[in-house]
């Protein structure tokens, strides 16, 4: 079974973002995120690829949890490794993996 391994950047986007959406719009919009954010990592166990291919020579995968959040990720033997949760009101060249 693949496990998933968050690296620092996307961790901290992670808990800022939960941070953000508490502040700005109540617990219960960031326990309907992160319980969404959950349901996705199930189904990327069973779907590695689900996602859009972002960068082809590093075969790095993005997919769009909310109109305004992708979560960038690439899949590398048994594991799932989190990469970044890009806004998406950003420009795509900030788009980092």
């Amino acid at each position: 079974m693949a496990r998933v391994i968050w690296n620092k950047r996307a961790s901290k986007q992670l808990q800022e973002l939960q941070e953000y959406l508490e502040q700005e719009f109540g617990i219960n919009t960031a326990k309907t995120f992160t319980e969404r954010l959950f349901k996705f990592l199930d189904l990327l166990f069973k779907y590695s690829h689900i996602g859009t291919l972002e960068n082809k020579t590093e075969d790095i995968r993005g997919f769009l949890l909310h109109r305004h959040t992708t979560i960038i990720y690439k899949v590398k033997q048994d594991s799932i490794y989190i990469l970044s949760l890009f806004d998406n009101r950003q420009g795509p060249d900030k788009k980092k993996a």
